[in-house]
């Protein structure tokens, strides 16, 4: 009796078949084809946080209207090729004694059909040396 429970037991188990192999690999070119999708975008969004963060430390903006800081940050932009974003979008505000850069965009990219992924960034830098 025993004998006929393992025989059946060993009959049912079917290992790694080729739906699941199949299933593994679809999940798999999905997960490789998002991530490269997504490594230009987040690239992008470096740039763009490396920008703002050297016009924050830069001693000749730290009293620097609004606009004249969109005008740094639009030069590094174009110099660090960051796409996807508008100098004009950029917020100069305080918190407290600190002038803050900030940014908030959102970038869209298609994936497929009529699905897009949508990437949405807050960077912010604060400014050294003083309010202005």
């Amino acid at each position: 009796m025993n004998d006929m429970r393992r025989s059946a037991f060993r009959q049912r188990q079917g290992g790694f078949t080729f739906w699941s192999g199949l299933y593994v690999l679809i999940t798999l070119g999905i997960i490789v084809f998002v991530g490269v999708r997504s490594v230009p975008v987040y690239l992008n969004n470096r740039e763009v946080q490396k920008a703002l963060s050297e016009v924050a430390q830069d001693p000749s903006m730290q009293h620097a209207d609004a606009i004249a800081i969109q005008r740094a940050v639009a030069r590094h932009f174009e110099a660090g090729y960051a796409a996807d974003v508008s100098p004009r979008d950029i917020a100069v505000g305080h918190e407290g004694e600190t002038r803050v850069l900030s940014l908030h965009y959102e970038v869209r990219r298609p994936l497929a059909f009529n699905m897009s992924l949508v990437y949405t960034f807050d960077d912010r830098a604060r400014m050294t040396g003083g309010g202005g």
